[in-house]
């Protein structure tokens, strides 16, 4: 590389030392470079809001240039992201198929903290959330050809950028200014010929005024990823349980239904039961057990054949993208220039899932005592006459029977899958706009102030399918008439267009059964996001002359609105289709705030080349009364004992207040199973929580009585709760300590190796504690933590509800080393040849949680999604028009489950193997200015392929991918090529 790219580049702030380096965000530090050849020019760079004429920062900057996108031909730019060591995993396209609202979206996580305390910045400036009442922006709106780098900051950040940056800050800088057209276009497929990708883009730019005072920017995307069938691999082809894969791992809720005998109390019948021998099944039928039907609708006992879920589920959902952004610039004087930014974005999305696994308690409620179904009727006239004929023998038996525990067969309970009437399959689309715009300038020579506002607004709608349980209930409700027609038994539902529904078999529902039963008004959630960002900064480089240099200094003032609007379905909200009840959720706040940054020179070229000292605080003023005002600060100091070598800390308290979803979210009601401890207990039995059960009155009267404390199944299936947000929710805090050092050896021109230690604690975060957890820690500390979840009847003792709302209750802390190393140098082999390699890796020593003060400490280090080791290496050859380069990519093996380790039956799969992933593209460029451009790339070279890593017992695998699809790479070997026309 020549000197003088060197020096524009350094001085576009890509930090990249004395090379531009091949890997993507390999950049590990602000200040690789040598002073001396660091450009003059005042620059500011992510991290701190004073410009500095030289690229020295005290905290550690990543960066993803230009060239680095290029290279890795990146389509999202999360693709490129989250091959960074400091990135953990967020939501992507291999792990959303079975979210409903959030299929599809791309989130950064930093040190995987959570996408919720990573800050995303636009040019410096905030950008609207992309998921409901969250701070988490989708970085799909992101136009990935757009942008001119990415800077990341990983540690505390809030005292310079405000809440959210806990864990650090991703600041994307988009072009701003260009001449000419530059086009685009590149496809890709993968070995297999499937999940093929499309883009297309491109940008234009001219200046236009008097001596080019204006200039203009616009650039279009559009790009479409076809996504991937989960039975498009072998590893994900069939469900799993544990190493089984095929019919003994598939679903009880089969298409044709599985059905069993219920008394009028919804109790299976256990005792005295009927027998038939049907005849394909020729063996004894019990009744509690399971009838079902084969594949031609022969009636058998037992279970039957399963249901195979993998075979329409998808690894990764697919996307498409429409993508527009313009930036205007206009010096008004020589001193004042007016900015604007405008991008909008499209982006469609669909899940695909299995049809509806529908069951009896899906449908209908209580327990028979009031005279309401609880089943579907043993006179439905679709019930196959030889169960009919077997029920009406034993009830006839029943009936004579002197023991009252013997009750009559009256209805049947069912589960099955709902091919005929719908799947849970949903289609997303979402517009996202955002408008930036403000003057800035300079007054009194030193003086750069900016006065911006920026307004962002996501509007994301879903449309999918449900049932109406109230129309599946009169649909099961069917009678027979004299003439032998079958209709439903309620002349109001008649009225309403009623058909019954037959589930007595494969595809025996008809097409005009399951549309009655579907609901009239489809099943949506609409949401909104709104965001206003008022700015006023000001900064001076040169405030005063100390010995050592000059004194810098920023300080400003921000107001910021949220909004959000969570609208679901009139069905959803009442629970009236076959989830529970989900209310809506609308929120808002807003916070002023007020900060300043210093930047003070201590000695220069004495005993030491230099000693500086930074700092910086944040005062923020919440509307929430909960959160009301917080305080957040740093301090750093800057060592450099002689050129060549620097030493940096920074320790940072930071702050995140709870977002709209967190404090704002309606509760909504669950019927999850829980179990209270004390059920079973007696007088004479020691188990962890007896004794604390017999200190309840109610129990203790209840064993008294009966001799135990004992639950009904209609008691435990009573047992409800409420689920969500809590208005009382304060802000969480974080002490950060990043110290490091820089060594940029004179001796070998070009290299740079940068080694940074941080230590991240995270305290009071938002959590909820766990309904099971509740009831146990309730009655073993009293403590109101949990207590104050738990409701028992006054009366029987039984519990009632068990509440989950989130509190401030977890605590988490990861410390962990990361190291850079990139160097530069011509070749001389074949004349102007050069050779760049560049590497980040990181080493995770610990990520400590714990879930409240009471849970034991985890160390989830050293596993599947917090690997002990993480890496990206490579090296760039560089030869006239010709650039070749190979990146490798390492993630370390461990433990797949840490829940898991004591289970012998996982323990096979439960260790995981390191896994190496190689990716190569060789371009051409044609031209002086790289007119013509032509490449070829392969991803995962040698095809590696993913652990095995089954959704049971392995809950961490994203569903239907039977491994960690967002951590490995589920595609397999991947072809690309493109050409990019710059005229």
């Amino acid at each position: 590389m020549t000197h003088g790219l060197r020096q524009q580049l350094l001085a576009s702030t890509l930090l990249l030392g004395a090379a531009t380096f091949a890997a993507p965000a390999l950049a590990q530090t602000s200040s690789d470079a040598p002073a001396a050849e660091a450009s003059e020019e005042a620059i500011v760079v992510t991290g701190s809001r004073i410009a500095r004429p030289d690229l020295d920062s005290v905290v550690p900057v990543a960066v993803v240039g230009a060239a680095e996108l290029q290279r890795d031909a990146a389509v999202n730019v999360q693709d490129v992201l989250q091959e960074l060591p400091q990135v953990g995993v967020g939501q992507s396209r291999t792990n959303t198929n079975f979210l409903t609202s959030g299929n599809g979206v791309a989130t950064v996580n930093l040190r995987n903290l959570g996408s919720s305390r990573t800050l995303v910045l636009v040019n410096g400036r905030r950008y609207v959330a992309g998921l409901a009442g969250t701070s988490a922006v989708d970085l799909n709106n992101i136009p990935t050809d757009f942008i001119e780098r990415v800077e990341v900051v990983t540690g505390g950040a809030s005292a310079v950028y405000g809440s959210e940056a806990i864990a650090g800050v991703v600041n994307f800088i988009m072009k701003d200014k260009f001449d000419g057209i530059q086009a685009r276009a590149q496809y890709g497929i993968t070995e297999k010929g499937d999940s093929a990708k499309y883009m297309a883009a491109i940008t234009a730019g001219t200046s236009f005024g008097a001596d080019d005072r204006g200039s203009f920017i616009g650039h279009f995307s559009y790009d479409k990823d076809e996504g991937l069938l989960s039975r498009k691999r072998s590893i994900s082809a069939e469900d799993c349980f544990y190493d089984i894969c095929g019919p003994g791992a598939y679903s009880s809720f089969s298409p044709q239904g599985r059905f069993e005998l219920l008394d009028a109390g919804y109790t299976k019948i256990v005792d005295g039961k009927p027998t038939w021998v049907p005849p394909q099944a020729q063996k004894g039928f019990q009744g509690g057990s399971l009838f079902s039907f084969d594949p031609d609708n022969n009636l058998i006992a037992g279970g039957g054949a399963g249901y195979n879920r993998n075979a329409v589920r998808r690894i990764s959902t697919p996307l498409e993208r429409y993508l527009a952004a313009g930036m205007f610039n206009y010096e008004l004087t020589d001193s004042v220039k007016a900015f604007a930014e405008v991008t909008y974005s499209k982006v469609k999305s669909s899940s695909q899932i299995e049809p509806l696994a529908l069951q009896t308690n899906d449908i209908y409620s209580g327990d028979g005592q009031d005279g309401r179904l609880v089943g579907i009727s043993i006179d439905n006239p679709f019930v196959p006459q030889a169960v009919r004929d077997a029920v009406a023998a034993y009830n006839a038996g029943a009936l004579a029977d002197a023991n009252p525990d013997t009750n009559p067969i009256t209805q049947l309970g069912f589960r099955r899958r709902q091919n005929e009437v719908f799947d849970r399959s949903n289609n997303n689309s979402r517009d996202t706009w955002r408008v930036a715009a403000g003057l800035k300038g300079t007054v009194a020579q030193d003086w750069n102030w900016e006065a911006s506002y920026v307004y962002g607004r996501l509007r994301d709608f879903t449309l999918s399918e449900d049932i109406d349980n109230n129309r599946y209930r009169n649909a099961l409700d069917a009678i027979r008439l004299a003439d032998g027609s079958i209709v439903c038994r309620s002349a109001a539902a008649q009225a309403e267009g009623c058909v019954p529904i037959n589930i007595f078999g494969f595809g025996t529902a008809s097409p005009e059964a399951s549309a009655y039963v579907q609901a009239v008004v489809p099943k949506s959630e609409e949401i909104i996001n709104e965001q206003q960002v008022f700015s006023l900064g000001l900064s001076n480089s040169h405030l005063f002359a100390l010995p050592a240099g000059d004194v810098g200094i920023a300080v400003g003032a921000e107001y910021r609105k949220e909004k959000s609007i969570d609208d679901l379905d009139i069905l959803t909200n009442t629970g009236g289709n076959s989830g529970n009840m989900i209310p809506d959720t609308f929120g808002k706040f807003d916070v002023w705030e007020v900060y300043g940054e210093v930047n003070v020179p201590v000695l220069r070229d004495t005993f030491v080349n230099y000693l500086g000292l930074t700092g910086a605080a944040r005062y923020s003023d919440y509307s929430q009364p909960q959160v009301g005002g917080v305080f957040s600060w740093n301090a750093g100091v800057e060592l450099e004992p002689f050129k060549g070598l620097r030493f940096r800390g920074v320790y940072a308290q930071a702050n995140r207040a709870p977002n709209i979803s967190e404090f704002a979210s309606a509760p909504s009601e669950t019927f999850a199973g829980v179990n209270d401890p004390c059920d079973g207990v007696t007088a004479a039995s020691n188990g962890t929580y007896d004794a604390a059960c017999r200190a309840i009155p109610q129990v203790a009267a209840a064993i008294a009585a009966n001799g135990a404390f004992e639950y009904t199944l209609a008691d435990l299936q009573g047992i409800n709760g409420f689920v969500g947000g809590n208005p009382d929710l304060k802000e969480e805090t974080a002490k950060t300590l990043t110290i490091g050092a820089v060594i940029t050896p004179q001796q070998v021109r070009g290299l740079s190796l940068t080694v940074d230690y941080f230590d991240i604690k995270v305290e009071d975060a938002i959590d909820t504690v766990g309904r099971n957890l509740s009831i146990q820690q309730c009655l073993l500390t009293g403590l109101d933590t949990f207590c104050g979840n738990v409701l028992r009847d006054a009366n029987t003792g039984f519990v009632k509800t068990v509440n989950d709302q989130l509190i401030n209750v977890a605590d988490m802390r990861t410390k962990g080393i990361d190291v850079g190393l990139r160097y530069s140098r011509p070749l001389g082999l074949f004349g102007d040849d050069r050779l760049d390699l560049s590497g980040n890796y990181s080493y995770l020593i610990s990520f400590k949680t714990q879930a409240n003060p009471i849970a034991p400490v985890r160390d989830f280090a050293d596993t599947v999604y917090y690997p002990e080791h993480k890496a990206t290496v490579r090296a760039a050859y560089l030869k006239d028009e010709l650039t070749f380069s190979w990146q490798v990519n390492y993630l370390s093996g461990g433990t797949a489950d840490i829940d898991l380790i004591d289970d012998v039956d996982a323990a096979p799969l439960n260790h995981v193997g390191g896994r190496f992933y190689h990716d190569a593209q060789i371009r051409y460029d044609i031209g002086e200015k790289k007119n013509y451009s032509f490449y070829l790339g392969v991803d995962n070279v040698f095809d590696t392929k993913p652990p095995f890593l089954p959704g049971t017992p392995f809950n961490l695998s994203p569903t239907g991918t039977e491994t960690a699809a967002d951590v490995y790479d589920p595609f397999g070997r991947r072809f690309y090529a493109g050409v990019q026309v710059r005229f």
